[in-house]
């Protein structure tokens, strides 16, 4: 190989290097932050999901260490306790002046496996009621987040086209960064703008000045279409420790591992008016993206019980730190009005970057009627807008300016009820999901629960059940100066949960 084939082939190598690292803004932004971020829990065992995850003040549940892991010394026995559920999901989407378009995901899923150790400490053989009566270890695993939903969306757009944003993305740019070298066509592009380029859904009226290319004018419109499948969750391996205080105060600490695992195929369809001709007749753009990742947090609660009757609890959440890598590319399929086709990829690129998400801050409350049942209520605060990206680029200032802008602080509240007849338990709940985005009217979330158990000595079945109604607008692409044009979801999803518990 002669010196003129090395430095060609070390450019190259260089060129493709530096747009991977340009290019990883393409895939990480504020989205990914509360992606990770917004994981309200409801609990992960039957009898906290009857609840509506008002379990914090009650303890004695092993989901409480996501709550309150003070609530884990109320434990009195060994107790091993292991869920497994369902979740089915039905979203209705509205595109511009398109029909309700509906998508279903269903998915089974392991919420919850825990272990409780407790030590008490004994007087002539007797439990002690005085000092530290009882201290409790737990280790295991809680589901935190369902990543699982499918989203379908169609409309005829009369204004612009998703070769309209493409356009404008790259204004100002020389025509050199976006033409195609031998090596691009044989292993992929580096940016999907290249491959519109190439594709020719885009022009140029000269360098640096670009335009879709398609006939605007033509009436009807351009017919446009979505399909988003996403899949994954986030998990919490938990270490805990609790102690009781003479029945009167409860302490407790977790220190939690986090797992991250994510994927999301993004597809997106135009196709253009069959009146006009000499250009692109359709083309489908699908954007992949795996995430996977690991991360840490840690949970201080306290409960007080000033009598048989009253618990009050508080709880703070360290912001969770994860390190998250990406994997992700772009794929491009091209109809030309002449039948001839166009079907290209860019390179798999990686990324590794950092997302903290906020601390968490709680209050919780309940009421025991004797042995005839009970009601609690919590109440939770996040301040979404803390949420940061970062990397060892330090690319990340504008994506946190704008995190900044555009989240608030959001409080969650969760009321249940418990009835007790002999060793049958029947439950319900509600809970309330903050909003976190300043634009009020873009996301509600609201969940209906309910359940019933039986509790016997040395073991205990739980049923419960979720239905959860969330709104939200997901928005397909924005062109500067002009008004976007939103996807409107309502997703309806029924979660099912049973939970074995045995104590040893």
């Amino acid at each position: 190989m002669n010196m003129k084939q090395i430095m060609k082939n070390s450019l190259i190598l260089l060129a493709i290097f530096g747009m991977i690292i340009i290019g990883k803004v393409e895939a990480q932004s504020e989205v990914d932050a509360l992606r990770f971020s917004l994981t309200p829990s409801l609990g992960t065992t039957a009898r906290a999901l009857g609840l509506g995850g008002a379990i914090g003040a009650l303890g004695a549940d092993q989901s409480a260490v996501l709550s309150n892991p003070a609530g884990l010394a109320q434990y009195k026995n060994n107790s091993f306790n292991i869920s497994v559920g369902t979740v089915k999901g039905r979203n209705q989407a509205t595109y511009l002046d398109g029909a309700n378009k509906t998508a279903n995901s269903y998915v089974p899923e392991l919420p919850s496996i825990n272990v409780v150790w407790t030590k008490r400490k004994m007087v002539r053989g007797n439990p002690s009621k005085t000092g530290w009566v009882n201290t409790n270890f737990q280790v295991g695993y809680n589901r935190l987040a369902d990543f699982n939903r499918n989203t379908s969306y169609k409309g005829a757009n009369s204004k612009n086209s998703y070769t309209d944003y493409v356009a404008d993305y790259v204004q100002g740019l020389d025509v050199s960064a976006l033409d195609a070298n031998d090596e691009q066509l044989e292993q992929g592009f580096y940016y999907y703008d290249n491959m519109f380029w190439y594709a020719y859904l885009i022009d140029s009226l000269s360098n640096g000045n670009y335009y879709a290319n398609y006939d605007a004018a033509a009436p009807g419109g351009i017919s446009q279409n979505g399909q988003i499948i996403k899949k994954g969750g986030m998990g919490e391996y938990n270490t805990a420790f609790a102690a009781n205080y003479e029945h009167k105060v409860y302490f407790g600490a977790s220190l939690n591992v986090n797992r991250v695992n994510y994927s999301e195929k993004n597809t997106f369809s135009e196709t253009d008016n069959a009146l006009t001709t000499g250009n692109w007749n359709s083309f489908d753009f699908t954007r992949n993206l795996e995430t996977k990742g690991y991360g840490f947090s840690g949970r201080l609660g306290v409960i007080f019980r000033p009598n048989s009757n009253f618990r009050i609890g508080a709880t703070i959440q360290t912001p969770t730190k994860l390190m998250l890598n990406d994997a992700y590319s772009d794929e491009l399929y091209v109809l030309e009005d002449d039948g001839l086709v166009t079907d290209v990829r860019t390179i798999d690129k990686e990324f590794i970057y950092t997302v903290t998400t906020p601390g968490k801050y709680g209050l919780q409350g309940a009421y025991i009627f004797g042995k005839r049942g009970l009601i609690s209520a919590e109440i939770e605060s996040v301040d979404y807008s803390a949420m940061n990206l970062s990397s060892s680029d330090n690319l990340f200032d504008d994506t946190n300016d704008e995190i900044v802008d555009k989240y608030q602080n959001a409080t969650n509240i969760k009321i249940g009820g418990e009835y007790v007849l002999n060793s049958f338990r029947l439950r319900a709940g509600f809970a309330s999901v903050g909003n976190p985005l300043a634009n009020e009217g873009d996301y509600s979330r609201n969940i209906l629960s309910g359940g019933f158990g039986i509790q016997e000595k040395n073991w205990a079945f739980d049923f419960g059940m979720a239905r959860d109604f969330t709104s939200d607008v997901y928005v397909p692409y924005t062109i500067t100066g002009v008004e976007s044009v939103g996807v409107e979801n309502t997703l309806s999803s029924t979660k099912l949960m049973i939970t074995i518990t045995n104590k040893f």
